[in-house]
């Protein structure tokens, strides 16, 4: 990435790096509509510059550069996006491989009789917290090759987003089960059977979803330890309740 220029070295070479910047611009494999952006940016900045407004027209000279930087990496990046994204259809294809599997031979060894163990809701949580994150990481790599600002340094967060879906799915849908959050005043009752898998899967596909639910998990633990029985014993014994005389 070009470094950035001072106000006075950027005036004296405007039209030098206005041409380079457009010479960058027309080597772009993208849509007009993309391009023709950049080109905008580069007409404002030099009017801007040519009414003397030189931090406005650095501004807009950054921002187009910035444009045109970001897809250059986008595109030399198109490649890993679509291992990637291959990398993402084979953790479907093995998660639907296995329900198929559970489905049509259900005594086989490794999983018979676990349809009626306690233990099956948990991995059918997993289950479809990991295709809630195949799900978002999917959509992502089409997302951003489509915006073409597609960043090769998030690879390990494909790659692991599956997994960690899975995870939290189910810690999300744990939550939900044993009542510690509940919502509008209430505890929420799952008395519909396909309610926890939406749930973990709400979780595996949003990030944002899970560390809402975690910050109010934790709120409700520390409500419960600032009314604890024990807790004025343990502000007495740190001297947190001595009041200044």
């Amino acid at each position: 990435m070009a470094s950035s220029v001072n106000e006075d070295e950027y005036k004296s070479k405007a039209a030098e790096l206005f041409e380079k910047l457009k010479e960058r611009a027309e080597h772009l494999r993208e849509p007009g509509a993309i391009v023709s952006d950049i080109y905008t940016l580069i007409d404002d900045s030099e009017s801007l510059l040519n009414s003397g407004q030189i931090a406005e027209s650095k501004k807009k000279y950054e921002e187009a550069r910035g444009k045109i930087e970001t897809m250059e990496i986008s595109h030399k990046a198109e490649p890993l996006a679509w291992k990637l994204f291959g990398v993402e259809i084979g953790y479907l294809v093995f998660l639907l491989l296995l329900a198929y599997l559970m489905f049509k031979w259900p005594t086989f060894s490794l999983w018979d009789g676990l349809q009626y163990d306690p233990l099956a809701m948990h991995l059918k949580t997993v289950w479809f917290g990991m295709l809630g994150g195949i799900t978002i990481a999917i959509y992502g790599i089409y997302e951003h090759i489509r915006l073409r600002d597609f960043d090769p340094e998030y690879k390990l967060w494909y790659i692991c987003k599956p997994l960690t879906g899975g995870i939290f799915g189910w810690f999300v849908y744990m939550i939900y089960f044993i009542g510690l959050v509940s919502v509008q005043g209430s505890q929420v009752k799952i008395t519909t059977p396909e309610l926890p898998y939406i749930i973990a899967f709400l979780a595996g596909f949003s990030e944002r979803f899970t560390l809402k639910m975690i910050d109010k998990l934790m709120n409700v633990l520390l409500s419960w330890e600032e009314k604890s029985p024990g807790s004025a014993t343990k502000k007495e014994a740190t001297g947190q309740n001595i009041q200044p005389k």
